[in-house]
């Protein structure tokens, strides 16, 4: 089986300290297949991993666009998908010809889903029904519930903003973690209720603050 952590943050997000060769780093000692870089509304720090990846790690091309609900991983894109409500941005996903992944669609302490939700998920490819930032393990459970009652492909991702969190949550499957979301042939592995990243996160913020 294959193992990929599908949400991986650099410091190309102003909310991570992950430099691309500490996060080339950490996914080889995790022994992962591959990694989907994901920053903030941006694609920067894709290139400078790949850049760096060892034959053997495949990095794939992502974006977490701010949508006007929850967030939306958009992988193997080539450009930004402009913010927007969740329907129009998983057009503009599709229209790139990538796949339109809910993240943590459910968690209440962060942004998360409430509106038109049989709707997207007629368009959405799959739902992050693992994400290890997920304090509270029901809000990764209603996410599973969500994705099987619809027929999404389940996909998992770390969140990382820090080396030491990656691979902490994987997407497993048997083929190429893409084709393996078209086809729905996915599975999850890994620890949720990870508290300590979300400390890291808000004293990195504060340090941020106070050296601007």
């Amino acid at each position: 089986m294959r193992e990929y952590d599908l949400q991986v943050h650099t410091d190309a997000s102003p909310c991570s300290r992950a430099a691309p060769r500490d996060v080339v780093k950490a996914a080889c000692k995790t022994g992962l297949d591959g990694i989907a870089i994901t920053n903030h509304d941006t694609l920067e720090g894709y290139a400078a991993v790949d850049d760096l990846a060892p034959e053997g790690l495949t990095v794939i091309s992502g974006v977490e666009v701010t949508t006007t609900q929850g967030h939306l991983l958009a992988l193997d894109v080539q450009e930004v998908p402009a913010r927007g409500d969740p329907l129009t941005v998983i057009d503009r996903v599709h229209d790139q010809g990538g796949l339109a992944i809910l993240s943590h669609p459910f968690d209440r302490l962060r942004e998360y889903y409430t509106d038109d939700l049989e709707e997207i998920a007629t368009r959405a490819d799959g739902v992050e029904v693992r994400n290890s930032r997920c304090i509270i393990p029901r809000y990764n459970r209603r996410a599973r519930t969500f994705a099987a009652d619809h027929g999404l492909a389940m996909t998992g991702g770390s969140d990382a903003h820090f080396p030491m969190e990656v691979g902490r949550v994987r997407t497993i499957c048997d083929r190429p973690v893409l084709e393996a979301i078209r086809t729905n042939g996915t599975d999850t592995a890994g620890r949720g209720g990870y508290l300590s990243g979300h400390v890291a996160t808000k004293l990195n913020d504060l340090l941020a603050i106070i050296h601007a």
